[in-house]
């Protein structure tokens, strides 16, 4: 891809930075949802009140319980944009066994917190200094100056073993509890340490760590001002089992989990192609990208090899063809017809698919068996968090793909417990939260019209104006899981949630990059506007320049179809089990 021509590309990243440092460090201008924003002045750095080690005998017993310890406390230095900035490390366990870090600026602290979420079932310990951690930040001043308290926690539990998915105390820790008591250990290492609590505070997670920011919106609405949830995993019963397990099942040439593979990874990129070919790209654009998959209507079967065929490498077989369709529609009730599922793979992201519904090795390669994928992984260890308390142990094979009594029967039971699809988010809204959802449209572990019908959900639950006061979503042509694939992955939503909390400067065009694997320079830049609407480009000058376009009208506005678990996506209440938190 082409290079920004520097001085245009000077303008821009000037523009975005001068931008990001108003909105976060609390300068700027009123805005039309504003009061006195135009009075406020940026926070001030506030030094450390102790040294560092004197946080090593601070008593966390009223937030984790008995058992509840610091093991050090000690300062640290990171690399942080190239620069060094000093912390004061503090790492400990939260009773029964939560182990959690929490990085206290020594010199460059805005008054500012921030929880950083953890993906997949956790059970790792993420380095709360490290950038690449704080996600969705690119080129965000505060982030890179060092200017939050971040904290990161196992959530209950570590390792690779699924032993712990049996015990109900790390399965409420998972769950809701590990997130919470870390953030009030951290509040509580920020009032001892520098002698004052933290002006804001922020949530910012992606996939589980999405759930684990709405989980916090819907349990705990005072904990944070605001938060940045990409890609949740709020349908945690859903994903994990149906939806995973559906493309394990769609993928397999006996369709259980016995099976081998059928479309492997050459295969998914034939595909990939064809799909771009057919639907991808806007007038004058070439990028390949699709605005909004919900208007591409390709048909596998357009490429499906001909019965003469002598090479086989730039077309799909019969079977591979059958795999493909049965992965984009997702399984359906033999009764009705239903769609079992709120949303699956889209259109654009059959190359992302690589390593989670297929295979990484190539059909010219020895077959795989199914177990191998990373959806199968996934389903098995989830097993005990979904069904424990069903009336039976169902498996990968046995769930009820054409039975909407599936639902009820199975998924019901932890559905409080695991899910954060609560639509009813008044609580957060009253106590002054913003939140910001995201989602790449190739994502190849979460649809992203799950997330769509969770905000449109929202909308429904406490009117379109009133979600619109406090929530935003955003939807990435071209960006995979959390980031990464072929559009613009690189994008700063920190100054976004900052600037909307403390200068109530509601988000509107967000800037996104493509960046050079070698030289990290931005070689393009296109903005994102808020869900429905969608970036077009002007048709003047370089499309790969972000300022030559503008906000366009939505390209899809068919209803959602109906589909067997829409009661999930109704107003509950949470279920707690084990210690209760504080």
């Amino acid at each position: 891809m082409r290079a920004l021509d520097p001085r245009r590309l000077l303008t821009l990243l000037a523009a975005c930075i001068v931008a990001a440092t108003v909105a976060a460090c609390g300068g700027g201008s009123s805005s039309s949802t504003g009061s006195d924003s135009a009075t406020k002045t940026p926070l001030a750095v506030v030094k450390p009140v102790v040294d560092c080690s004197k946080l090593a005998s601070i008593d966390l017993s009223d937030i984790g319980g008995g058992g509840s310890t610091i093991s050090s406390a000690t300062v640290t230095a990171a690399t942080v944009n190239g620069a060094t900035v000093n912390f004061c490390t503090v790492k400990g366990t939260l009773a029964p066994s939560n182990t959690f870090e929490v990085a206290l600026p020594v010199d460059s602290w805005t008054q500012r917190f921030a929880e950083l979420g953890c993906g997949g079932l956790c059970g790792n310990l993420s380095d709360p200094t490290k950038q690449s951690s704080f996600s969705f930040s690119y080129t965000c001043p505060l982030v890179q100056q060092g200017g939050f308290v971040t904290a990161a926690t196992d959530m209950g539990h570590s390792g690779q073993s699924s032993a712990w998915t049996t015990d109900p105390q790390k399965q409420a820790d998972f769950a809701y509890r590990g997130q919470h008591i870390t953030t009030l250990a951290a509040k509580k290492l920020i009032k001892a340490y520098y002698g004052q609590e933290q002006k804001y505070s922020y949530f910012v997670g992606c996939s589980d760590g999405g759930r684990e920011a709405l989980m916090a919106a819907q349990r705990y609405p005072s904990d944070y001002n605001g938060i940045v949830a990409g890609a949740p995993a709020a349908h945690f019963q859903i994903q994990n089992s149906l939806y995973h397990g559906w493309n394990v099942e769609s993928n397999s040439t006996t369709g259980t989990s016995a099976g081998k593979a059928v479309l492997y990874a050459d295969k998914a990129q034939v595909l990939h192609k064809a799909v771009v070919a057919a639907c991808g790209g806007q007038t004058s654009v070439a990028d390949g990208l699709i605005a909004d998959p919900r208007t591409c209507h390709f048909d596998p079967a357009t490429i499906q090899c001909a019965a003469s065929a002598s090479s086989t490498s730039n077309c799909l077989s019969a079977a591979e063809v059958a795999t493909a369709k049965k992965i984009y529609s997702g399984p359906t009730d033999a009764n009705t017809n239903m769609l079992m599922l709120g949303g699956s793979p889209l259109y654009g992201s059959e190359a992302n698919w690589i390593g989670v519904e297929v295979p990484t090795s190539n059909s010219t390669d020895a077959p795989v068996p199914v177990t191998s994928l990373f959806s199968y992984m996934i389903v098995t260890g989830a097993y005990n968090l979904i069904f424990t308390g069903s009336p039976t142990m169902p498996n990968i094979d046995t769930f009820g793909y054409t039975d909407a009594s599936f639902y009820p029967n199975y998924l019901q039971t932890n559905h409080a417990l695991n899910d954060a699809t609560s639509p009813d988010l008044s609580a957060f809204k009253n106590a002054g939260g913003k939140l910001i959802l995201w989602h790449g449209w190739a994502d190849q572990h979460i649809s992203p019209l799950f997330t769509i019908r969770y905000y449109q959900a929202v909308k429904d639950t406490m009117g379109e104006a009133s979600a619109n006061e406090f929530s935003r979503l955003y939807l990435v042509p071209g960006v995979g899981h959390c980031g990464g694939g072929e559009g613009f992955p690189n994008i700063d939503l920190v100054s976004q949630i900052t600037g909307w909390v403390e200068q109530s400067t509601a988000p509107n065009a967000v800037m996104t990059y493509q960046t050079d694997a070698t030289t990290n320079a931005v070689t393009a830049s296109r903005p994102v506007y808020p869900y429905p609407a969608v970036a077009k480009f002007n048709g003047n000058g370089d499309w790969h320049d972000g300022a030559n376009w503008a906000q366009g009208a939505p390209l899809y506005n068919d209803p959602a179809p109906a589909w067997a678990g829409a009661s999930f996506y109704t107003s509950y209440s949470p279920k707690t089990q084990g210690v209760a938190a504080p």
